[in-house]
Order: C-alpha cells, then structure tokens, then sequence
C-alpha cells in the first residue's frame, strides 16, 4: 500500500492553491489593496523630496508623514474590511508587531547613533521591507518580491549613490510601490 499521493490527488490539490491564490489576487484587486502601495509610495516619495529639498533637518517632519500614511491606510482597510468576510489573522499581525517591536529595539540596544538621518530612514525602510517579505511568504509572493526589490534599492541608495540619496529614495523606494500599484490594480490576473 502506497501512502503517497497519486498524480491526480496531486495535481487537484495544486489546481486548489492556485485557485485560492487567483481569488485572493481577485480580492485584493476589487477590494482596493492597490490603495495601500498608493498611499504608502505616495508616503515614500514625500518624506525623501521633503529630506531633499529641505536639508536632513526636514526628516523631523517625517513622523507626520508616516501618521498620514496609517491613517489614510486604515481608513482604505476598515471601509473594505466590510466587504471582505475574511477573519483577521492574529498569528499574522503578531509577528508584524513583533518585528516592529524588535526593530524599534535594536538601535537603541546595540548603541548605534542616531545622527545621520539618512541612515535611520534606510533602517526603517528596510524594516518595512522585511515586513512585505513576510507578508509575501505568509500570503503572496508580489510583496515577497516587492519586498526584495526595494530592498536591494535602499541598500543600492545608501552604498552607492549616499550623493543623491534622497532623490534615489523618493524615485525608487516610493515609486516602485507606486508602480506596484498600478500593476495590482491595472495588469495583475
């Protein structure tokens, strides 16, 4: 007796993960998750050209910016949450909280300055990636990616181009998630 599974038990559960996956892309679709990339872009853009245009001395503003964002954000999730019937997942938001807990932590336990604006900004945007990561893993892999990509671009800003590194931040940390949204929302099947 075999305990394995046939070919076509095999290939039906398959067939099942990806239509599970399909209609969650249909949902995050029709129910405005292209909103989120939008605000938290639109976010991204912001507080980098405020930094640009206003010296590192400008980056005081960027909580502000950051509190627009959430609440814009939760504003666009609690209008859809009636729409979408499905159950907040507590292990899901637990390890979000986690991290950010964590994250908000380590600086101050490892003793790193916090002087260079800039690099406390790259810190946090790579926090936010490896938020989207896990989030990628946990639902979708277009954050997963999304995720990676941006994060390769801020450690790309910072290494590479430390001269333009705000410009670099405003084009490609925040617009690549405005262009994520476009996608989500105009091309993603």
């Amino acid at each position: 007796m075999s305990s394995g599974l046939s070919p076509q038990q095999a290939g039906a559960i398959l067939a099942d993960v990806e239509a599970a996956k399909a209609a969650m892309r249909r949902v995050i679709r029709e129910h405005r998750g292209h909103y989120h990339l939008w605000i938290w872009g639109a976010a991204w853009v912001a507080m980098p050209l405020t930094a640009h245009f206003g010296g590192d001395r400008a980056a005081r503003y960027f909580p502000w910016i950051c509190l627009l964002g959430g609440a814009l954000s939760f504003l666009t999730g609690f209008t859809q949450s009636r729409q979408i019937r499905r159950p907040t997942n507590g292990r899901f938001v637990a390890v979000m909280v986690t991290v950010w807990c964590f994250a908000a932590l380590f600086p101050f336990v490892l003793r790193v300055p916090l002087d260079s604006p800039r690099h406390i900004y790259a810190y946090f945007c790579l926090v936010a990636m490896q938020t989207y990561v896990i989030a990628g893993l946990w639902t979708d892999t277009y954050l997963l990616w999304i995720g990676l990509l941006v994060t390769v671009l801020v450690l790309a800003g910072v290494f590479l181009f430390p001269g333009i590194f705000w410009l670099w931040m405003a084009v490609f940390g925040g617009g690549t998630l405005v262009l994520t949204g476009f996608y989500v929302r105009y091309f993603w099947r």
